[in-house]
C-alpha cells in the first residue's frame, strides 16, 4: 500500500491543495515572497561594513526577525506547518546579503532559540566529512529532499552593531548555516540535488508521515519539474 494512501491524497496529485493554497498565503501575508520571484535567483548584494549601521539595512534586519517571529508564533498552532530555523533577505525580497538562524535548535526543532542575524556570512572553512540529510524551505514551496552537506562550517561575519564575528556550526545548525548562504547565491536546497530519487513533492497534510517515509517517497520532483516550478511554470 502506498504511504500516501494514509493522507488520503494520490501519488500523480502535484497541484496545490487547500492546505497547501492556505499555508503559502499565510508566508506571503507575514512578507515571504513567492518561491518564483526572481530575487530568489540573483546573488545578493554585500552589506559592507560601513553600511551596517544604515537606516535601510537596520530596517531589513527588523523585517526579517518580524517575519521569522511571526511564523514561529504561527507553526504553535499547527503540527502541520514548519519551524522556521533559518531565513535569509532574498526571501522577504530584499537583495542584500544578510540572514537570522537558530544556532541552538536540534533537527527534531522542538525546542526553538534565540534566533541571531548574520551579515555578510561568509564560510571560511568546512568539514571534508560530510552527511546527507532532510531539507525544506519556505521559497521551494512543497518541494522536499535529501541534501548532502559538510557536517561542520566555520562562519565569518558581522552582527547588526558592526562586530566581526565567527561562529562554528556543527550538525543541524552546520545545515541551516549552508542553506541559508546559498539563499545569498541564488541557490535553492533543490538545485543541489542531482538525483531525481531524492527530489520530492510533499504535501502540507503529508509533512508529518514524510520524514518516516523519505526514503521510499512516491512522488517525486524531477529537475525539470523543480525548474518549472521556480520560475512559476508549474
Amino acid at each position: 500500500m502506498s504511504v500516501l494512501v494514509q493522507s488520503g491524497l494520490p501519488a500523480d496529485l502535484y497541484a496545490a491543495t487547500v492546505e497547501d493554497k492556505q499555508k503559502s498565503a499565510e508566508e506571503k501575508a507575514l512578507g515571504m515572497v513567492d518561491p518564483s520571484d526572481p530575487v530568489l535567483r540573483h546573488v545578493a548584494r554585500e552589506v559592507g561594513h560601513n553600511k551596517v549601521s544604515s537606516a535601510r539595512i537596520q530596517h531589513i534586519i527588523i523585517r526579517l526577525f518580524a517575519t521569522a517571529e511571526g511564523q514561529r508564533r504561527g507553526h504553535q498552532a499547527s503540527k502541520k506547518r514548519r519551524t522556521l530555523v533559518g531565513l535569509a533577505a532574498p526571501q522577504i525580497g530584499e537583495g542584500v546579503r544578510i540572514i537570522v538562524m537558530d544556532p541552538r535548535i536540534g533537527p527534531d526543532r522542538k525546542h526553538p532559540g534565540k534566533l541571531v542575524c548574520l551579515i555578510d556570512p561568509e564560510i571560511v572553512w568546512r568539514s571534508r566529512e560530510t552527511e546527507e540529510g532532510r531539507e525544506g524551505c519556505f521559497s521551494a514551496g512543497p518541494v522536499w529532499g535529501l541534501v548532502r552537506r559538510s557536517v561542520a562550517v566555520k562562519v565569518r561575519a558581522f552582527t547588526p552593531g558592526g562586530k566581526r564575528v565567527e561562529h562554528i556550526f556543527e550538525g543541524f545548525t552546520a545545515r541551516i548555516a549552508q542553506h541559508e548562504i546559498d539563499h545569498l547565491d541564488g541557490v535553492r536546497f533543490a538545485d543541489r540535488i542531482t538525483s531525481d530519487r531524492k527530489r520530492h513533492w510533499v504535501h502540507t497534510e503529508e509533512l508529518a508521515d514524510y520524514p518516516k517515509h523519505i526514503k521510499h517517497w512516491p512522488r517525486l520532483c524531477t529537475r525539470t519539474r523543480w525548474e518549472a516550478f521556480k520560475h512559476g511554470n508549474s
